[in-house]
């Protein structure tokens, strides 16, 4: 038979004592402080998420700001090319005109000249063919006649 000892009653009592005793000492200060790191890690969990959405919602915005920025450039790119080209149309422009006044100014002035020699040359002519004549005829011609 089983012989009930008192030692195996006063061992349970001392073994209870001890579970709460060392519940009260260790255990629950190190479950409160295991929940304390629990809270803290959740919290910073949320923080990190928080930002993390926020750099996107940052990101977003940058990237739409780059995205109108790049935009307004090429627009001033394209509206300064067109500037340039209606520039460099009215350019060309003024200096066609300006090589057709020379270009009408200098036929007139090379018509006037060629009138000029004309004019010199027939003097010339004449005074040879009188030259021409009075060698030939052997007197002195008047140069009226001719």
């Amino acid at each position: 038979m089983i012989n009930l000892n008192y030692t195996i009653l006063i061992l349970m009592v001392i073994f209870t004592a001890l579970v709460i005793i060392m519940n009260k000492i260790f255990y629950q200060p190190v479950f409160r402080i295991i929940d304390e790191r629990r809270s803290i890690i959740d919290g910073n969990r949320k923080k990190a998420e928080e930002l993390n959405q926020e750099s996107e919602r940052l990101l977003s915005d940058y990237e739409k700001r780059l995205l109108e920025v790049r935009q307004k450039a090429v627009s001033m790119v394209n509206e300064a090319r067109a500037m340039a080209q209606e520039e460099q149309r009215e350019a060309i422009s003024k200096a066609r005109a300006e090589m057709e006044a020379q270009l009408a100014q200098l036929k007139a002035q090379l018509e006037k000249e060629k009138e000029e020699a004309r004019k010199v040359l027939r003097q010339t002519v004449n005074m040879l063919a009188v030259l021409i004549a009075e060698k030939l005829v052997g007197r002195r011609l008047e140069e009226e006649r001719v």
